[in-house]
C-alpha cells in the first residue's frame, strides 16, 4: 500500500472512530428514569428490601414521614441563611438551635412522651463571621471564586485585608517543600478526603502546622477531588481560605503557567460570651425501673441534611413506633434525647460525668448520626449517586448477645457496614461508649460539614432500613437481663 492510501485509511478511521464516539456522547432517547426533576436519584428508584414475615411489626416505620421531619428540620438552617448570617445553620448560641430545640420538644409532646424536661449548659464563646471576602488576582484581573470560604474560628483581619502571592504545592507534604521558598507566601494545599472532613489529607499529614513551620503566611485548603463543595475547615490561628476542588483546580492551572496569582483575604470575626444551650429529654415509660438511652445531636454546619437531620429524623420515627405500643409491653423506659451537640458545645459529655447517676439503671445506649446516605462512586472529577445507601462505619459494646442481635438487624433490613468494625465510638457518643452497653452506625461523606450537606443526599429508604433495624435491637435487647449485655470483660 502506498503511503499516500495509507494515510487516507488513517485518516478515515480516526473519523469513523471519532463519529462512533459522538453518536455515544449524545443523548438517550430514554432519558434519566432514576432522577427526578432536579437530577437528584428518586425514592422510588433505591433498592428496597422486602419485609420478612416475622419483621412485620416494624413495617409502620416510614422512610418518607422521617424524611419529611428531616426537611421540617431543615428549614430552621434556611431560615437562619435569609437572616443575612453568614456561618449559617443550626449552630450552637443561635436563634436557629434554639428554634429547632422548641421544635424537638414540640415534636416530643405531639408523639406522646412524657417528663419532657431540659438540661441547660453554658456554652463556650460562640464564633460568629460579620463580613468576610476573598479576592484573587491574575494578569492584572481581580475576580472571585464561588466556593471560597473563610476559615471557621479565624480572627479579623485588618480592615484592608491581607494580600499575599500565591504557591501551589501539593498535598503538602515536606517531599513539597523541597527547592521551594513559601515565606511570607499563602500557599495552597489540596486536602483529599478519607473519607470527608473526618480524616482527611491536611488532618493526618499535619499540612498545616508544615506550611506555618516553613513560613507561609496562609495556608489556602483545597477541599476534595470532584466538584466544588463549599466548606470552612479552620487553618488554626493563622489566616487561610477554603475552596472546592473545581475552583482549586482553576488556581492551579494558572500557577502551571509561571503567572503570578495573588489573595486578597478580609473579614471580621466576633466571639459572643454569656450565651447557653439546651438539651431536649423525654421518656416513653415501660414496666421497670431500667432505661435504654436513645440520643441524637441537633445542631449542624448549613442544612447539615446527613450531620445530623438524619439522625433526628430516626431518633422521631421511633418515638412514632414505640409511642404506639402499650406501656404493658414496654420492658424498659425509653428515654429519647436531643442533645444540643458537640460541633462547639458539650455534647453527650454530661452523661459520662454522671454516669453514677445518670447511667445508674441503663442497660444500653444508642446513639443516632450520619445515620443515612446516598452511596457514591467517584468518576473523574464528579461523585456519581447511586441507586443505594451507602455503608456506614459501626460500634457495638457489650456482650455477644448484643452483638448477635445487632448483626441480625442488620442482615434483616439491608444495613450495610464496613467489614471490620471501629474500635472506638465517634461523635455525640465518644466520651460515654465504654461506659454501659452501647451501639452506633455512622458514615462521614465527602459533604460532611459541608454547604452540600442537603435533603437529596439523605435517602428516605437509608432512614426506614436503620430505623426498623435499631427497633429490632431494642426489642431484642428487652428480652435479656442488664448482666447479659455486659461486655465479657471491661477495662
Amino acid at each position: 500500500m502506498r503511503p499516500k492510501q495509507s494515510l487516507c485509511l488513517i485518516g478515515s478511521i480516526l473519523f469513523s472512530a471519532f463519529a462512533c464516539c459522538a453518536s455515544f456522547s449524545q443523548e438517550n432517547p430514554l432519558g434519566q428514569p432514576l432522577l427526578d426533576a432536579d437530577g437528584n436519584i428518586r425514592e422510588q428508584a433505591f433498592i428496597r428490601i422486602p419485609l420478612q414475615a416475622e419483621d412485620q411489626i416494624y413495617a409502620d416505620i416510614d422512610g418518607l414521614w422521617m424524611k419529611e421531619v428531616l426537611r421540617e428540620l431543615i428549614q430552621f438552617s434556611q431560615d437562619d441563611k435569609d437572616s443575612g448570617r453568614l456561618f449559617w445553620g443550626r449552630n450552637l448560641g443561635t436563634e436557629a438551635h434554639t428554634l429547632s430545640q422548641q421544635w424537638a420538644e414540640d415534636y416530643f409532646r405531639q408523639l406522646g412522651l412524657e417528663n419532657i424536661h431540659r438540661r441547660s449548659f453554658a456554652l463556650d464563646p460562640v464564633w460568629t463571621m460579620k463580613h468576610w471576602s476573598i479576592n484573587f488576582k491574575h494578569a492584572g484581573n481581580q475576580f472571585e471564586l464561588e466556593s471560597a470560604r473563610p476559615p471557621e474560628k479565624s480572627s479579623s483581619t485588618p480592615t484592608s485585608g491581607l494580600e499575599y502571592e500565591l504557591v501551589w504545592l501539593g498535598t503538602g507534604t515536606e517531599a513539597d517543600y523541597l527547592d521551594r521558598n513559601v515565606q511570607g507566601k499563602a500557599v495552597l494545599i489540596q486536602d483529599i478526603p478519607r473519607p470527608g472532613t473526618l480524616r482527611h489529607s491536611i488532618r493526618t499529614e499535619d499540612a498545616l502546622q508544615r506550611a506555618y513551620a516553613h513560613g507561609a503566611a496562609a495556608v489556602g485548603i483545597v477541599y476534595g477531588i470532584s466538584d466544588n463543595f463549599a466548606v470552612w475547615q479552620r487553618t488554626g490561628d493563622q489566616p487561610g481560605f477554603n475552596l472546592g476542588y473545581a475552583d482549586g483546580v482553576r488556581l492551579r492551572e494558572m500557577l502551571g503557567t509561571g503567572d503570578t496569582v495573588t489573595v486578597n483575604l478580609n473579614y471580621r470575626s466576633e466571639l459572643v460570651t454569656d450565651r447557653s444551650g439546651d438539651s431536649v429529654l423525654g421518656v416513653l415509660p415501660g414496666t421497670t425501673d431500667e432505661n435504654i438511652i436513645i440520643l441524637a445531636h441537633i445542631d449542624g454546619y448549613f442544612d447539615a441534611a446527613s450531620d445530623n437531620a438524619s439522625g433526628v429524623a430516626v431518633m422521631m420515627g421511633l418515638i412514632k413506633h414505640y409511642a404506639q405500643i402499650p406501656t404493658a409491653q414496654r420492658r424498659r423506659n425509653l428515654i429519647f434525647m436531643s442533645s444540643l451537640g458537640h460541633h462547639s458545645g458539650p455534647g453527650a459529655r454530661w452523661l459520662h460525668d454522671e454516669k453514677d447517676t445518670a447511667l445508674a439503671q441503663t442497660a444500653l445506649l444508642i446513639n443516632l448520626e450520619h445515620v443515612a446516605l446516598v452511596r457514591t462512586k467517584y468518576w473523574g472529577p464528579s461523585l456519581r449517586k447511586m441507586n443505594a445507601v451507602s455503608p456506614m462505619r459501626w460500634w457495638v459494646w457489650g456482650s455477644e448477645n448484643l452483638l448477635g442481635f445487632v448483626l441480625d438487624a442488620f442482615q434483616s433490613f439491608n444495613v450495610a457496614v464496613t467489614g471490620d468494625m471501629e474500635n472506638r465510638a465517634s461523635g455525640e457518643m465518644g466520651s460515654v461508649a465504654r461506659d454501659i452497653p452501647s451501639l452506633q452506625v455512622i458514615t462521614s461523606p465527602e459533604i460532611k460539614h459541608t454547604e452540600q450537606d442537603t435533603a437529596d443526599w439523605v435517602p428516605a429508604v437509608g432512614l426506614e432500613q436503620i430505623a426498623r433495624a435499631y427497633a429490632k435491637i431494642i426489642d431484642g435487647v428487652n428480652t435479656l437481663d442488664r448482666d447479659e449485655l455486659q461486655p465479657a470483660i471491661n477495662p
